[in-house]
C-alpha cells in the first residue's frame, strides 16, 4: 500500500472518527495560553464529569468549547475499556475488561499517543537535520534573514510541520458559499475552526517560542491521561524500567526542551562548540527516555500487541519527518 493510501486509510479509520481527540488537544492548548499547567495537571486522576471539567477550565460561557468537552467526556471516554488486571489495590477503582487492540474501544487512546509522540519526533527531527549538517543554519534556505537564530528557525519549523500534519487530519469539506454563509456564525465544530484553534500562533516574541511548543506537549499529555484514567492507569508514562528518570516529568521539565533548545541556540551563536556538543548529547539522552516512555504507554494500552520502533509513529504522518 502506498504512503498516500495509508494516509487515506488512517484518515477514514482513525483521524475523522476520533477527531474529538484533536479538538480536546487544541482546546487545552488554548487554555494554557493564560493558565498554568499545574492547575489541571492532576485533574484526569479524578475522572471529572464534563460539567466539572467545563467549570475547571472556565469554558462555560463558550458553547463551542462546551460542546467539545461534553462530547469527549460523555461519548469518547466511555468507549475506553479498562485493562485486564488481577491486582486490585482499590476494589472500588480497579475493574476488569477484555479489549481487542485496534478496536474502537482504544483507537482514540492510540491517536492521542500518536500525537504526543509525533510532537517530540518533530522536535527531534529538526535537531537531527541541524546535527547532520554541522548545525549550519543556511540549510533552512527559506529563512533569508541572516539574523535568524536557531531558536527562531526551530519555532517556525515546528509550527510548520505540526500544521502540515494537522492539515492531513482536518480535510477541508467541499461546501458551497451559500452553505458556508449559513454556518459562519453557528456553533458547529468545523474543520476550519479546529485548524484555527490548533494552530494559533502566539510566539512573535522570542520569550513565547518555547512556551508555544510546551503548551502543545502538555495538552497532549492531559488528553492522554484523561483516557488512561478510564483504564485505571494514572501514570502510564512513568511505568518504565528506568526508575531513575520520571519520563512524564521530563516531558514538561524546564531542564529538557525549555532549557536545552535555547542553550543549543546560544552555544551555536557564541561558537561554544564544547557546550554545544554537551547540550546535544543531553538532548538526545532525554529524548530517547521520553520516546521509550511513550512506547511503553502504547505497549500497555495494547496489551503488548502494538510494537513500534523508538522513532516510528503509530499512524501515518506524511513526509514531515523526512529531510
Amino acid at each position: 500500500m502506498s504512503e498516500n493510501s495509508n494516509i487515506i486509510n488512517d484518515l477514514n479509520k482513525v483521524f475523522i472518527p476520533c477527531r474529538t481527540v484533536l479538538e480536546m488537544e487544541a482546546l487545552i492548548s488554548l487554555y494554557l495560553l493564560n493558565s498554568n499547567f499545574d492547575r489541571i495537571k492532576d485533574v484526569p486522576e479524578s475522572r471529572p464529569t464534563s460539567q466539572k471539567l467545563i467549570d475547571i477550565l472556565g469554558m462555560r460561557s463558550n458553547q463551542f468549547y462546551v460542546d467539545i468537552i461534553d462530547y469527549f467526556i460523555n461519548c469518547a471516554i466511555p468507549k475506553v475499556k479498562p485493562i485486564v488486571t488481577y491486582e486490585r489495590e482499590h476494589h472500588d477503582m480497579y475493574r476488569m475488561g477484555n479489549v481487542v487492540p485496534y478496536s474502537k474501544t482504544r483507537i482514540c487512546v492510540y491517536l492521542a499517543l500518536h500525537r504526543l509522540k509525533l510532537k517530540f519526533l518533530i522536535i527531534k527531527n529538526i535537531i537531527d537535520k541541524l546535527k547532520t549538517n554541522n548545525f549550519e543554519l543556511k540549510i533552512f534556505s527559506e529563512y533569508k534573514d541572516s539574523q535568524s537564530s536557531l531558536l527562531t528557525i526551530f519555532a517556525e519549523e515546528y509550527y510548520k510541520k505540526n500544521k502540515t500534519n494537522l492539515t492531513l487530519m482536518f480535510p477541508k469539506s467541499n461546501v458551497s458559499e451559500r452553505v458556508k454563509g449559513l454556518i459562519k456564525d453557528d456553533d458547529s465544530i468545523t474543520g476550519e475552526k479546529l485548524m484555527e484553534m490548533a494552530t494559533s500562533k502566539e510566539f512573535e516574541d522570542k520569550n513565547y517560542i518555547i512556551k508555544f511548543i510546551m503548551r502543545e506537549i502538555k495538552a497532549s499529555i492531559f488528553v492522554c491521561k484523561l483516557m488512561f484514567a478510564k483504564m485505571d492507569l494514572h501514570n502510564p508514562f512513568s511505568r518504565t524500567k528506568d526508575i531513575e528518570i520520571d519520563a512524564e516529568e521530563t516531558m514538561i521539565s524546564n531542564d529538557f526542551i525549555p532549557e536545552l533548545i535555547p542553550a543549543i541556540s546560544k552555544s551555536l551563536r557564541e561558537k561554544n562548540f564544547n557546550l554545544l556538543n554537551d547540550c546535544v548529547k543531553a538532548f538526545y539522552f532525554l529524548m530517547d527516555k521520553v520516546l521509550e516512555a511513550i512506547n511503553n504507554a502504547i505497549d500497555i494500552a495494547s496489551k503488548g500487541q502494538i510494537k513500534v520502533g523508538l522513532y516510528d509513529t503509530i499512524y501515518e504522518s506524511g513526509n514531515i519527518l523526512t529531510f
